[in-house]
């Protein structure tokens, strides 16, 4: 019997290390290793003696290249890599797929999808000093709003040329879908008893009434042909005011209602990237622990952080017969992962050093 009891402990013990060698093993997660895509990527070229079919797709990658850089970078570091030359995109591709193509009117014409290791991708614009934004769609509730300073009126919705032309401008690049109220008697009159006061009115009723925490209020101040945009901004907890002026614009003039448009949603994109910025050279460490014998939070946590966006890498730092640590590189703010890691239902107790998992 002491033999047999001897026997079952030693095979007991093996098979914990072996557990936990294998636990270790496969919760260790580098999370960059994804990939960013571009899709819709279209190419042409004449079909003739000189079609290269290699070049057609140089060309799609390049506009590729420029596509995933506009919607991860801020506008004020576009310039820095302008010039990237082809051999050195390349490198950064994973994979890519051409979805259709077709032979229409002696032109060649193609629709490619392109895949960017997201890991080199980011270790490349490191080398030039560029933080990246990581790309994340936000559907954003905006409202426009159009004051003529000469006759004191104001147009809104339907009878607002930017907000008519609003959507019409849109580019691959485009992280911010835009949700537009209804034509609503009582906010035009709300609208109409603060114009007086409009840039310190503070929309609330409007806003409550649709319930969005993410927000953009448009103030376009018209005097001739000068425009001055005034706009609200709030993403999440942070909110700020933006200012633009147009000088010498004609908005019956299809093509200077569309740059202007093109400008403040640039604009708009550049202020949603601020908050979404990511630095691995300052990656903030945190400790947390579970139960070692509730397997279902581990699972559960580590699938939430194979998601997070701003999860580097996490690893196993410690497994005993009653705790599991984990160790998690963040490239954002605390605040942030608490925020983001409850939309996983899962609870933290910050109490202590190591945070435990509720």
């Amino acid at each position: 019997m002491y033999f047999f009891k001897k026997n079952l402990s030693g095979c007991l013990y093996i098979f914990f290390i072996f557990l936990t060698f294998n636990f270790i093993e496969f919760s260790t997660n580098e999370v960059l290793a994804k990939t960013f895509v571009v899709s819709k990527i279209e190419v042409e070229e004449k079909y003739n003696l000189n079609f290269n079919k290699l070049k057609v797709i140089d060309r799609g990658f390049k506009k590729a290249f420029q596509d995933i850089s506009k919607m991860i970078l801020e506008r004020k570091d576009l310039d820095k890599i302008r010039n990237t030359q082809i051999d050195d995109i390349k490198k950064l591709i994973e994979n890519f797929s051409i979805l259709d193509e077709k032979f229409i009117n002696q032109k060649y014409k193609s629709i490619i999808e392109v895949e960017f290791n997201r890991k080199k991708l980011i270790k490349f614009l490191d080398s030039k000093n560029i933080t990246i934004s990581l790309p994340k769609k936000i559907d954003v509730f905006f409202v426009p709003v159009l004051v003529d300073l000469e006759t004191n009126n104001f147009n809104y919705l339907s009878e607002n040329i930017f907000a008519k032309n609003w959507q019409t401008i849109e580019k691959n690049y485009f992280q911010i879908t835009y949700v537009m109220p209804n034509e609503d008697v009582e906010d035009y009159l709300n609208i109409k008893n603060n114009l007086q006061v409009i840039e310190n009115y503070n929309f609330k009723k409007i806003l409550k009434k649709y319930n969005s925490e993410n927000f953009i209020i448009m103030i376009i101040f018209k005097r001739k042909n000068n425009f001055k945009f005034y706009s609200k901004i709030n993403f999440g907890d942070k909110f700020e005011i933006l200012t633009k002026n147009f000088k010498d614009k004609n908005i019956e003039d299809e093509r200077d209602l569309s740059s202007m448009i093109l400008n403040i949603k640039n604009k708009y994109e550049d202020n949603w990237k601020s908050i979404n910025k990511m630095s691995l050279s300052s990656s903030v460490p945190i400790r947390l622990s579970v139960e070692s014998n509730n397997t279902e939070k581990s699972l559960k946590l580590e699938n939430a952080l194979g998601n997070l966006d701003f999860v580097d890498s996490y690893n196993i730092e410690k497994f005993d017969s009653k705790m599991i640590i984990y160790k998690v590189y963040y490239s954002s703010s605390l605040k942030r992962f608490l925020k983001d890691i409850m939309s996983y239902d899962i609870n933290i107790d910050t109490s202590s050093s190591n945070w435990k998992i509720k």
